[in-house]
């Protein structure tokens, strides 16, 4: 089934506005799992005090963007229809694309099979591995048993389990990665997962890749470790960029942070 344009929506703005300062490629934001484009919205707002135009785009059934009947639940789908919201809805023929997490892995697939469509990669908070077999038999069993849900079920002992920062600013990155978790339905999640579960490992594609990139991580990630992202980073030939007591969400629990770590991928001339 092929996948019509404009299949993912701009989650942060529900629109699609003009696609930037002429002559420099916009930054388009893809989210974590469970999440929507509404984890970006600090980060956001640091970036367009820098004059960055950014879009956070939203995953088949998550936020504004519906779910995809009969389409089946692969990476390279949400990478294919991310390219054509690009072109097709922004009007920009290449971007920055930054993802964290499962947005590392949209990212990946994008530099993989759209090369020309990306003008610089920054990941978050991922790996460019594929699972190993046990990683991808509990991704599979999670899709199984959420289907039924009503809902996605505790979404505050997921977002806890996200959430690095401590002291006063861990109930607010908690409470606000709750809320969204919250609203993700439970289809969406389990399509999510499948999609996740079948990708492949893509050190290769990071390898080959010659455009400015910057690789993140926040030094209290449960989920993803330092390891993989000095795997990432030694196959672009840089370092990783460390984010001192932030977690999985280092976007939403410390924008400022993240936005000085990607200065050098949005900032060049």
């Amino acid at each position: 089934m092929s996948i019509p344009p404009r299949v993912l929506h701009v989650g942060l703005r529900g629109a699609f506005p003009a696609a930037g300062t002429p002559g420099r490629p916009p930054v388009v934001l893809l989210p974590a799992f469970p999440l929507t484009a509404r984890m970006w919205a600090s980060l956001e707002r640091g970036l367009a005090a820098r004059g960055i135009t950014a879009h956070g785009f939203d995953y088949p059934g998550f936020g504004t963007t519906p779910m995809w009947p009969g389409v089946e639940p692969t990476i390279d789908a949400i990478a294919d229809a991310a390219v054509a919201t690009l072109r097709g809805g922004i009007g920009a023929a290449a971007a920055h694309w930054v993802g964290c997490s499962m947005g590392g892995y949209v990212a990946l697939a994008i530099a993989q099979r759209h090369p020309d469509a990306v003008a610089g990669l920054g990941l978050l908070d991922t790996r460019s591995a594929a699972d190993d077999d046990a990683k991808r038999a509990a991704r599979l069993e999670a899709a199984r048993s959420i289907e039924g849900e009503e809902g996605f079920p505790d979404p505050r002992a997921a977002a806890e389990g996200l959430i690095g920062v401590e002291g006063q600013g861990r109930k607010a990155a908690v409470d606000e990665a709750e809320a969204i978790i919250a609203a993700t339905l439970p289809a969406a999640a389990a399509w999510g997962q499948r999609a996740m579960a079948g990708r492949p490992d893509r050190t290769g594609v990071l390898e080959a890749f010659r455009g400015p990139s910057v690789v993140a991580w926040g030094s209290l990630d449960s989920v993803t470790s330092r390891d993989d992202s000095d795997r990432m980073a030694r196959a672009l030939g840089s370092r990783t960029v460390v984010i001192d007591g932030a977690g999985h969400l280092s976007p939403l629990e410390a924008p400022q942070a993240v936005a000085a770590a990607l200065a050098n991928l949005f900032e060049r001339p």
